[in-house]
């Protein structure tokens, strides 16, 4: 039997999430799922709260959508609308199309009533964003351009840059690489200018890719120096072995301090710190 205390906090959810996420991996599905819908009833942490809802959904994507609606009915408006939201994301991410735009238009329906902006924007984008990956760049490009508009009003440079990557793409459905190109250029400027490394490093894996279907072998090797660049400065790499994180489907370790490295790494090493600052690793979580 799982007990908890009346309330959870922010740390307490952050080490139930963190034990549910190892007994998935070991594949006690069962126990994840029954810490992580206690965590959804008590924890008093808002962002901990939408993250387990998602890795709910993940691990069992009806019993998501039953959340929603039984653990959905005492919020605000405002957190129900940013919890379909959310929903909406994941079910996209899994390939459920209907199931993401349903939740995506109920989210919407109260942003426009709340004239909540800012989340006129992030539905917006997701409305784009389900229409890109069904192929539909007729319906997605509008979708785009009235979330640019909003982001632009509202002074999200990040979601900007995230609009923007979803325009190149778009233009790459409809083979018309120079626009893309065009776009990626503007993606880059914005993210350099709030210093988001990450849009950076997307931005040169995109341009990699449509500089090698064009043949353009001298900047094809310009953007793939810049891509590693940006690798090492955000330091998506192993500490240990060096291989780069993400190439391979391999369980990692973050540590306290923030580094990360492959799980298989660190248990062979038998370090009781980090490798890298020295300091102790002490309630690591997993990724």
């Amino acid at each position: 039997m799982l007990l908890f205390e009346e309330n959870m906090g922010q740390d307490q959810t952050k080490q139930q999430i963190e034990k549910g996420l190892r007994l998935y991996q070991s594949n006690e599905t069962a126990k994840a799922l029954e810490i992580w819908k206690r965590v959804l009833e008590k924890s008093t942490d808002l962002p901990g709260r939408f993250r387990v809802l998602g890795c709910l959904i993940t691990a069992h994507s009806e019993m998501g959508a039953e959340l929603v609606g039984d653990y959905g009915k005492g919020w605000s408006l405002k957190y129900k609308a940013m919890s379909q939201y959310h929903m909406a994301v994941a079910y996209r991410k899994l390939g459920r199309s209907e199931d993401a735009m349903q939740c995506c238009e109920e989210s919407m329906k109260i942003a426009i009533q709340h004239r909540d902006r800012p989340l006129q924007a992030l539905c917006l984008l997701c409305f784009a964003d389900i229409h890109r990956h069904c192929i539909d760049a007729v319906k997605a490009l509008p979708r785009y351009d009235s979330a640019l508009s909003i982001m632009v009003e509202i002074g999200n440079r990040l979601g900007e840059a995230q609009v923007l990557m979803g325009i190149a793409k778009c233009w790459l459905l409809r083979k018309e690489q120079d626009k893309a190109l065009t776009i990626m250029e503007k993606v880059e400027e914005v993210a350099d200018a709030v210093g988001n490394k990450l849009y950076m490093l997307k931005a040169h894996c995109l341009r990699e890719t449509i500089y090698r279907t064009k043949g353009s072998q001298q900047l094809l090797r310009e953007h793939v120096v810049k891509f590693h660049e940006c690798l090492e400065d955000m330091e998506l790499y192993c500490g240990m072995c060096g291989d780069s994180i993400g190439d391979k489907n391999s369980q990692l370790q973050a540590l306290p301090c923030s580094h990360l490295f492959h799980l298989k790494c660190l248990q062979s090493s038998g370090s009781q710190g980090c490798p890298n600052c020295r300091r102790s690793a002490v309630k690591p979580g997993y990724v």
